[in-house]
């Protein structure tokens, strides 16, 4: 990893004051989609975030420096998503600024825990909040183009408040003692809390966390009895495991895209409805 940041220092340090567009590099394809939306043509995005790429087990390599030189500014998830985050920040030249943009979001925490779920993402409610640090990073970074960033992010706040009401219309069929959301990991908290679903995890908040056998007994008896009809996994997670103890439940199986990260829903729009349709499709009796 020092490797990596001492390249990544000397891509930078070579290469700023490049004319046009606002560089701005990002750590998640999400991040990504957001600055284009805001930014418009007055932003150069890099997403140095691999297509089919493990969120808790990134980090970025030399190449992907490369590709980002003379990036004025670095966005990235926060609330510890990014382990790599703090060595990166302490080496990495004055003039670049590392946007940490969970940090303008709440903090959710685990049901019956002080841990905190840093998949915030999940939430248009969140997206927006985060929205609004991007712009004011963007307006730091690029003042004279305040109008156009202002006028991005109204739009993409209104596009997050539209999500928003189609996913309580969506769920307006749902019961509220079947709004048991059931996750492969603990990635829904911020989602759980914004729609009024309760959040329940197989494993930990990676993908490769697993439970001890006691606590997998104790969520299998937890699913038994509240007759819990769906189980959703990571769609980018082998499915296996879930479908098997789906099974043992009677309960179907379903996909999320939990981590942000679906090629095949390259926007937040597409990624959050495709949520939307399976949630539906998996909690509707």
């Amino acid at each position: 990893m020092k490797k990596i940041i001492w390249g990544i220092c000397m891509v930078l340090l070579c290469s700023f004051g490049a004319q046009g567009a606002l560089k701005v590099a990002s750590l998640h394809p999400l991040l990504s989609d957001m600055a284009r939306q805001i930014g418009g043509n007055q932003v150069e995005v890099v997403n140095l975030f691999p297509p089919n790429g493990e969120l808790h087990a990134f980090e970025p390599t030399a190449a992907d420096i490369a590709a980002a030189a003379g990036a004025e500014l670095v966005l990235a998830c926060g609330k510890g998503v990014e382990p790599y985050l703090e060595d990166l920040r302490d080496s990495l030249p004055s003039s670049t600024r590392i946007i940490e943009l969970g940090a303008a979001v709440p903090a959710a925490y685990l049901p019956g825990s002080s841990i905190a779920d840093p998949h915030w993402w999940n939430s248009p409610v969140a997206m927006k909040r985060a929205s609004r640090a991007l712009r004011a990073a963007l307006e730091a970074a690029a003042p004279a183009q305040k109008a156009d960033f202002a006028k991005g992010q109204r739009a993409y706040s209104a596009q997050m408040d539209s999500l928003v009401r189609e996913a309580k219309l969506a769920f307006a069929g749902i019961p509220q003692e079947q709004r048991i959301l059931v996750c492969s990991h603990a990635a829904m908290s911020h989602f759980c809390r914004d729609f009024g679903f309760s959040a329940l995890a197989v494993h930990g908040i990676a993908q490769e966390s697993e439970g001890d056998t006691a606590s997998l007994a104790r969520t299998l008896a937890e699913l038994r009895r509240q007759s819990v009809p769906c189980l959703f996994y990571g769609v980018n997670e082998p499915p296996k495991v879930l479908q098997t103890i789906a099974s043992q439940v009677g309960a179907k199986s379903l996909p999320l895209v939990l981590d942000g990260i679906n090629p095949a829903t390259p926007t937040y729009a597409e990624l959050f409805r495709f949520n939307i349709r399976n949630i539906v499709n998996g909690l509707s009796r």
